[in-house]
């Protein structure tokens, strides 16, 4: 009987712990999608994620550095997560040294850099080795991020990004931090290594975004006042002329993201034997150019929809396409429907894939 008493109130505690995730994660989804977006802007400048706290925090930063380096769901690259609460000699000697309050802020003085993001966790907010690793990443130029219980305590004062549970029950608050560290994962993963349906690729190159992931980019460009370029094609073999022309629309401006037509819209547009190189192949070989900020297949076969989409500022075509003369630009009227404008690039003199297709065909 008394088992049962006990099983029920563990139950019914599980049961309130749900809900009290959700109502947390509820009012707290501003601060989860900052905190998404600073991980997730993170990696893709190069940067590190550094995570800490103590006990089951500790555990709890461990766990989410693991999700990151090795994989949550998706099969991609490892992501740069260090766990600074791992290497016993490291912490003992600060410790003997320095002090246990300055285990974790001795860290983040060595390996934090500038954009990078700190993640420290304390159920009470209070713990006085997480909040002096806060301030050494604050100092450092790292964006914080801090998870905590109760009202928050000291912790949620200084971190540019605050999450609290607000529970005094450190098992709970524990449960649902690791709830809202699998969400980071999870969202953070499928903005870099989402796969475009319609185009079907799979890439582990950042730079390799679907619609959801570049329109949320489009509103921190525009927030931000930054010009963005676009420039569109098959670029099924990349020569000289592609690589000078995705230079100059560059050049125009502070984001260049380049549209790819999918397989089969290059087979409509070029006929049956093209493309040589699948789009696949293609989205990563553009993705590797220092020019190029990011890539988006499409499978219209002219861009007015990705165009009405994005809205860049600028709109780069080749010289063949300028007026008088040049070929008409179906997509012309919806650039000037939300104020943008066209320009264009010159040539190079006969840099073409059909031209490196007919020199390939001469030599075979």
């Amino acid at each position: 009987m008394q088992t049962d008493v006990i099983r029920e109130q563990v139950i019914r505690s599980l049961r309130e712990n749900s809900q009290l995730c959700l109502e947390a994660i509820e009012r707290y989804t501003g601060a989860i999608v900052q905190a998404t977006e600073a991980i997730w802007g993170c990696f893709r400048r190069g940067g590190k994620i550094l995570l800490f706290g103590n006990g089951g925090s500790a555990a709890d930063a461990q766990h989410i550095a693991a999700e990151f380096v090795g994989r949550f769901i998706r099969e991609r690259i490892p992501l740069p997560a260090i766990a600074l609460t791992t290497d016993t000699s490291i912490l003992t000697a600060i410790a003997n040294d320095y002090g246990f309050e300055q285990v974790f802020a001795r860290q983040v003085e060595a390996l934090g850099k500038p954009g990078d993001v700190a993640i420290a966790i304390s159920t009470s907010g209070n713990s006085p080795n997480v909040l002096e690793g806060v301030r050494a990443a604050n100092a450092q130029g790292l964006t914080s991020v801090g998870l905590a219980g109760g009202d928050g305590g000291r912790l949620a004062g200084i971190v540019d990004v605050s999450i609290v549970v607000p529970s005094t029950n450190t098992a709970r608050i524990q449960e649902c931090h690791i709830t809202i560290g699998h969400l980071f994962c999870e969202i953070v993963e499928r903005l870099l290594f989402a796969e475009s349906a319609r185009g079907n690729v799979r890439s582990s190159n950042v730079k390799v975004v679907e619609w959801d992931a570049l329109l949320a980019l489009r509103e921190q460009w525009r927030a931000e006042r930054k010009t963005v370029v676009w420039t569109n094609g098959c670029f099924d073999l990349l020569h000289v002329g592609h690589v000078r022309s995705l230079r100059m629309a560059k050049a125009l401006g502070d984001v260049l993201v380049v549209g790819v037509d999918s397989d089969e819209s290059v087979r409509q547009l070029k006929g049956p034997g093209r493309p040589i190189v699948p789009v696949h192949e293609r989205v990563e070989v553009l993705a590797s150019l220092e020019s190029v900020d990011y890539v988006i297949v499409f499978d219209e076969l002219t861009p007015e929809v990705a165009l009405s989409r994005l809205k860049p500022d600028i709109h780069c075509k080749g010289a063949d396409y300028a007026p008088p003369d040049g070929k008409p630009i179906p997509e012309a009227s919806v650039v000037r429907s939300y104020g943008g404008r066209i320009k264009f690039l010159p040539l190079v003199p006969f840099a073409s894939t059909s031209e490196l297709i007919r020199r390939l065909r001469e030599m075979s």
